[in-house]
């Protein structure tokens, strides 16, 4: 094929391409592209750049260096190319503009512009032959051209205060004066809106076809739907993306972009809590309220805590064995506690959340045996949002008091007695927004009754929800010690009769046909991953219960770390390693050893060269938590404890995007008859969590509670 055909087939596309963008731009509203197409407009951003800095380089080229033009053939080439990718780009671009949420005299100015850049490309071929001068002043008319679509493009996509001065991170609202008659919504939100949100969510841009930029705008919400959630029981879109680590894809502002205060974030919280009033006014508010004493607080940011004037202690001292306590996300005073294991409940662990009683908003007490003492502490849990008490024992006329828990939205009491009647005195004065029972006295026609009543309330009662299958909670492995001594007992229960137990031993994942049925209790004398599942006729079948055991059979005399945990996951230090006590999944409880930005080394001895077989670490994995599995351990032997030799090696799968958080065994074998006195282990973290995580490319957690030798 010669160099001049070369030429002609570029040439050729221009004259279909051009015409068809026009023919797009101009009927854009009225085209219905198919799939291929809407899915070819995601390219445009990818390949725009090109046609940029190529454009730029023409133009600059002609504009200065007339005096050293390179040949006539080769300049053409490069217009060629310039004008086809130009052409292919603005295609794109009309494609993605179809689909687009944003709309106003931003993209209507951005779509044009790129029309003009095609086409203006497309006219350099034919002013090659023209006098320098024309040459020019056409290179300035593409430049000025070329620069202010592509800056419409970027106000598109990074806000229309792109290359803007950066504003101060102080809110404007919080200083000097202002009308007491005024709303909240104007004197505190707008403002903080219109600083760090509008840019992306406003009249000219509307990622994700959300606005904020006035009440009837923010009300209509977006592609997500309500920003604020559907009760105070949910946190709402908007309060869970300012709260998600500034790492985070989603989180906003995104990163790069002034960021909310603390002030800012605990107004939006207060106000969207308190209903998302926007006719709410300043004078409506008490003084003492939290709201508006941050609204009216000149200076500094504020530190003080959202829904309790007091500053949260450490909440290590309120954990245990047998109850877990953490903030609801990191840097939040709100406060998740769960109960567990009814057998061993003791009232002092609820007594001593009084001290944090302003903080808790959800409670899980399910399965603890419970009376009237223990629900008249609950009742001083004045924030409480969320409550679990199934299965408790309680009657439901005991109930009544929690009604004065104003803030109170769901309730589950299954396993409770009751019957429409009591059912519905209980929802009588009450603010729930739902409830949860299971109870066989409640018929069909007397649920229709209760919700025609409560229209408000979503109401489920398990076993005459004759349309809808519920999923059964899970069973209970009823053993609290993870070690075994020598051998272990362990039940399997469930709190509803005619269950079917499945369970499996070797880590797979129980069914209702193969696994096997548990019939009565189990003697476990080895490490065991024990999985269980309930299944009921008319229900779904339960989410997987798992719990491992592991036998401990020797204790070294001396064991030292080498490289420190990180302080807030120091547990007790080298004793951790073979403390008998595992951690669970509670991280704050005090008893995980956590590294990042080390390995976790250190150095066990005995009096007297010890065979091994095997070692297992217990290490927890909760993959949101940046906490990922063990990469690698490493295994060297001593007899002086100076020189050291390697004597075993085992690197494990790395994490999958989706895989469930859980305790894990992590075994490193070692070759038959190794014996020594020391033992050197390294337990390796992984450097880079991987592109699919929200931290991608920062190094990951381990955690590690329990080492068990063979």
């Amino acid at each position: 094929m010669t160099q001049r055909k070369i030429y002609q087939i570029p040439e050729w596309c221009l004259w279909i391409l051009n015409p068809f963008i026009l023919v797009l731009a101009i009927f854009l509203d009225k085209i219905q592209p198919g799939l291929i197409l809407q899915w070819l407009g995601k390219f445009h951003p990818l390949v725009l750049h090109f046609p940029i800095v190529f454009g730029i380089l023409i133009s600059i080229y002609f504009l200065f260096f007339q005096q050293r033009r390179f040949p006539l053939e080769t300049e053409k080439l490069l217009l060629v190319i310039n004008a086809l990718i130009s052409s292919i780009v603005a295609v794109f671009g009309l494609l993605l503009a179809r689909e687009n949420a944003s709309n106003g005299d931003l993209i209507l100015i951005h779509k044009w512009g790129g029309v003009a850049i095609a086409f203006l490309s497309w006219m350099y071929l034919s002013l090659l032959h023209s006098k320098p001068v024309i040459l020019k002043i056409y290179s300035i008319i593409f430049l000025s051209v070329l620069t202010i679509a592509t800056h419409k493009g970027a106000q598109l996509t990074h806000g229309i205060n792109a290359l803007s001065f950066p504003e101060s991170s102080k809110s404007e609202n919080q200083v000097g004066l202002f009308d007491e008659n005024a709303t909240v919504y104007e004197v505190a939100i707008a403002p903080i809106l219109e600083q760090k949100c509008v840019t992306c969510h406003g009249p000219d841009k509307a990622k994700g076809d959300l606005r904020l930029n006035t009440p009837e705008n923010i009300l209509k919400g977006g592609e997500d739907g309500n920003i604020f959630g559907a009760g105070l029981d949910d946190d709402g879109f908007l309060l869970k993306r300012i709260h998600l680590p500034l790492s985070d894809d989603d989180h906003m502002p995104p990163d790069g972009k002034v960021q909310l205060t603390k002030d800012e974030i605990s107004i939006l919280n207060n106000w969207i809590k308190s209903g998302a009033n926007f006719n709410l006014k300043m004078n409506e508010l008490a003084e003492e309220d939290s709201l508006y004493k941050l609204v009216r607080k000149p200076g500094p940011e504020n530190t003080a805590e959202v829904i309790s004037d007091k500053p949260l202690p450490d909440l290590a001292e309120f954990n245990s064995n047998y109850c877990s306590v953490n903030a609801l996300f990191p840097g939040s005073d709100r406060v998740v506690v769960n109960f567990f294991q009814g057998s061993f409940y003791n009232r002092e662990n609820l007594k001593k959340l009084e001290k944090i009683k302003e903080n808790i908003v959800e409670l899980n007490m399910q399965g603890m045996p419970l009376d009237k003492e223990d629900l008249d502490i609950i009742t001083q849990f004045l924030n409480l949002e969320k409550l679990n008490i199934n299965y408790t024992g309680l009657e439901i006329g005991s109930l009544e008091n929690l009604k004065t828990l104003s803030k109170l939205q769901s309730l589950s009491i299954c396993g409770i007695d009751c019957d429409e009647a009591s059912l519905e005195k209980l929802l009588n004065g009450a603010n729930f927004t739902t409830l949860n029972a299971w109870s066989e006295n409640v018929n069909a026609k007397g649920l229709e009754d209760l919700m025609g009543k409560y229209p408000n309330v979503k109401i489920t009662i398990g076993d005459n929800l004759e349309s809808e299958f519920l999923q059964l909670n899970e069973p209970l492995i009823d053993q609290d010690s993870a070690i075994i001594p020598d051998r272990l007992t362990v039940n399997i229960r469930h709190y509803l009769n005619g269950v079917d137990i499945r369970y499996t031993t070797d880590g797979s994942e129980p069914d209702s046909v193969e696994s096997k049925r548990y019939t009565g209790a189990l003697v476990i004398s080895e490490n065991t991953v024990l999985k269980a599942k309930a299944f009921k006729e008319g229900w779904t079948g339960s989410k997987v219960v798992q719990r491992s055991f592991y036998k401990s059979e020797i204790r070294p005399d001396t064991v030292y770390l080498i490289t420190n945990p990180n302080p807030k996951y120091k547990a007790s230090g080298a004793k951790t390693l073979f403390d008998l006590e595992l951690g669970e999944r509670n991280t704050s409880n005090g008893k995980w050893l956590g590294y990042k930005d080390s390995d976790l080394e250190f150095v066990i001895g005995f009096n007297r060269e010890q065979t091994l077989k095997s070692a297992s670490f217990n290490a927890l994995i909760n993959l949101g938590a940046y906490i990922f599995p063990i990469h690698s351990i490493s295994i060297s032997g001593s007899n002086d404890g100076l020189n050291f030799i390697s004597i075993a090696n085992a690197k494990f799968p790395e994490a999958k995007k989706g895989d469930h958080n859980e305790t894990k065994s992590f075994e490193c074998n070692l070759p038959a008859d190794t014996s020594f006195k020391y033992y050197q282990f390294n337990v390796s973290n992984l450097k880079k969590l991987p592109e699919w995580h929200a931290a991608k490319g920062n190094p990951a957690w381990i955690f590690i509670d329990e080492l068990f030798l063979k």
